[in-house]
Parts: C-alpha cells; sequence; structure tokens
C-alpha cells in the first residue's frame, strides 16, 4: 500500500503535540510535571499544560494538581489497532501453528521509531516475560527482532542510529560495544537469522528471522523465545530454525 503525499497544510499541529506528549510517559517517566513535559516535549510550559489539562478533562489522565500520569482508558489507543488492523489477525493462526510445533512462545514484532513493538504472540507459553507482552517496545540493538531490522538498514542508516541511540549494558551478556554489534549485524544480515543469548533479558534466549514480502521488503520478524536454562542459542537454531523457516514461507503472501 503506498503512503499518500500529505501536505504539512493538511497536518493538525494540536493533534500531533498532544499525541507526542502522551508518549512522553514510560517507565522511566511514569508521572510528569508541567515543567518536565515542557521540558521532553520541547513545548512551552503553558502548552504542555493546557495538552496535559485536555487529557486529564477526556479522562485520558488523572493529576493531584502537581504531577500527570496516564489512565486506564489510554489503552483503548493501542486496543483500537489490535481490534481493527487486519496484519495480526492474518499472522495468527501461523504463529499459533509455530507455537504448537515447537512448544515454544513465538511473537512478531514491527519496527517504530527506534523500537520493537510485539503486534502478535502466541497464546501458548511457558514463559513470564514482559518483553513478550503485545505492544511492549524493546531496543533494536540487543534483541533478536531488532538486530534483523538494523543488519537490513544502510551504512548510513546505521551510523545515524548508533549515533542517537546510546548503547547500554542491559545484562552482563549484551553486546554494548560498537565495533563487536556490527560484526553481530554483518553475521545476521549473512546467515538470514538472528540469536540472542540473554542479552536483552537475564534468562531469555530468542531466534528470530525477517518476514519479507514477495518484493523481498522487510515488514517484520518473527521470533521463538525459551528459557536459557532449556537450551542455548546453538540448539535453539538446530532445533527451531526449519520451523521459522518454514512460517517465513507461508507469510510471504500475506506480507505484499
Amino acid at each position: 500500500m503506498k503512503t499518500p503525499v500529505i501536505h504539512p497544510r493538511d497536518l493538525i499541529a494540536g493533534l500531533q503535540k498532544g499525541l507526542a506528549l502522551m508518549q512522553l510517559f514510560s517507565d522511566e517517566h511514569p508521572r510528569l510535571s508541567v515543567p518536565q513535559a515542557a521540558a521532553l516535549s520541547g513545548q512551552t510550559a503553558s502548552a504542555a499544560r493546557r495538552f496535559l489539562l485536555t487529557l486529564v478533562h477526556e479522562g485520558f489522565a488523572e493529576t493531584d494538581g502537581r504531577q500527570y500520569w496516564l489512565t486506564a482508558k489510554a489503552l483503548r489507543i493501542g486496543q483500537a489497532y489490535v481490534d481493527s488492523a487486519q496484519l495480526p489477525r492474518m499472522l495468527r493462526p501461523i504463529v499459533e501453528q509455530v507455537a504448537r510445533t515447537t512448544q515454544e512462545h513465538v511473537s512478531v514484532g514491527l519496527r517504530d521509531g527506534d523500537d520493537i513493538v510485539h503486534i502478535v504472540r502466541s497464546r501458548y507459553s511457558h514463559i513470564a516475560s514482559l518483553s513478550i507482552r503485545p505492544g511492549s517496545r524493546m531496543p533494536m540493538y540487543c534483541t533478536a527482532s531488532g538486530r534483523i531490522w538494523l543488519a537490513s538498514f544502510s551504512e548510513e542508516e546505521l551510523e545515524a542510529y548508533l549515533a542517537r541511540v546510546p548503547l547500554r549494558r542491559l545484562t552482563p551478556f549484551t553486546r554494548a560495544e560498537i565495533p563487536e554489534l556490527r560484526d553481530e549485524l554483518r553475521k545476521v544480515a549473512a546467515q538470514g537469522y538472528a540469536v540472542v543469548d540473554q542479552e536483552y533479558e537475564a534468562g531469555m534466549c530468542v531466534l528470530g528471522v525477517p518476514l519479507t514480502n514477495r518484493k523481498g521488503e522487510l515488514k517484520a520478524s518473527l521470533t521463538i523465545t525459551t528459557h536459557a536454562s532449556r537450551m542455548n542459542g546453538d540448539e535453539m537454531r538446530q532445533r527451531y530454525l526449519h520451523a521459522l523457516y518454514e512460517a517465513q514461507a507461508l507469510l510471504k503472501p500475506v506480507l505484499d
């Protein structure tokens, strides 16, 4: 589907700023004061205050007069995508098929800016992890899905990414040095799959493959997650890569 050309005069700046402000709330910033919201959004304190009060008026936020935080109503925005988007519904049968075959957790991730967002996860799962819940956001540099995307970047795109995204060591196993990450991305690009062994979350091992359409355009990633105590990355590759490749072939027409 082609993206329409949108003229700046057709954009509603207030809606853009309001949505941007809502996205400031995170694990790091669960509550925001007006000065904090203004500093993070680049808006004036007066504008940030009006946007926050509008969110409170519409039920998307609450306040104690000093700080603001989102309410459960904000979930409606994400749930609207889950309920209305065709892609998750088309992907789910194959995701569940792979989960039944492997008896492991299976999920599909999309790139959203510098993050990966899971849009489908298998109902079957023997693991408890916050990183595999639908809508969860993960960095690209230390996740299997993310490395699949980074391996597809041009040199210019990768340079820009590395310049704006700090590589933090999230576990003792995280590759957080640029040279070793570059080496790993070259490996992913050459072999066509990514293995991440406890780099994002201790105890979790992930194997992933790219999902492309019939033109070869990368559209999503398909991953299997298991406990590192059950098997390591090499064992996952030997046991599950064939099942992922079969699903990859079945999903290619769906992603056109």
